[in-house]
């Protein structure tokens, strides 16, 4: 069975619904289920916290999020399953699979600078959340719910050095986004 490494960005996300160490390998034989994946949602996201029906909405969010990863129909996502999730993250970040170091560094930086709306060099939930809800299609059902689980995904994917504060409370560098970027874009 093949060794893959589960580091970076979408490797933190996945060893985070599993509850590995951050910097686990071998997870060619690891999956998680829906309910890893919802105490996920709710423990480590927040997603919702303090919202109205938040119960309802952890459980439709971790069921539209299974439908999609969960492409083997077997109620677990793998790591070469939740992989298909990357070009989705690279989009956010600016960047495009394949693309050479110096154009992503490019795409990265534009993209952290057009969401940078109080210029501080710091991105934030607010920032995140609105340029997040801002792109989605007109008739997107849940638009805030989505725009919120992007930002807090990306908060959670992309922060290294806020880990101790709440998802919600955290900010990113320049320098995070970009490198973040880099490691998506590289495979």
């Amino acid at each position: 069975m093949p060794q893959h490494s589960v580091r970076g960005p979408l490797g933190r996300t996945f060893n985070r619904i599993l509850k590995k160490a951050d910097n686990a390998s071998d997870s060619a034989s690891m999956a998680f289920d829906r309910n890893q994946l919802k105490d996920y949602l709710d423990k480590n996201l927040q997603l919702a916290e303090g919202e109205w029906f938040r119960g309802k909405k952890l459980d439709g969010v971790a069921d539209a999020l299974m439908g999609k990863l969960d492409k083997a129909g077997d109620g677990k996502v793998s790591w070469d399953e939740f992989q298909s999730f990357r070009s989705d993250v690279l989009a956010t970040l600016g960047a495009a699979a394949g693309a050479n170091d110096q154009e992503v560094q490019a795409a990265a930086g534009s993209r952290f600078n057009s969401m940078d709306k109080n210029r501080d060099g710091e991105l934030g939930m607010g920032e995140i959340q609105s340029k997040t809800r801002q792109e989605l299609p007109r008739d997107t059902d849940h638009k805030d719910l989505i725009a919120q689980l992007g930002a807090r995904i990306s908060l959670d994917a992309v922060d290294q050095d806020d880990r101790q504060k709440d998802v919600a409370n955290r900010r990113l560098s320049r320098t995070e986004w970009v490198q973040a970027a880099k490691e998506l874009a590289g495979g």
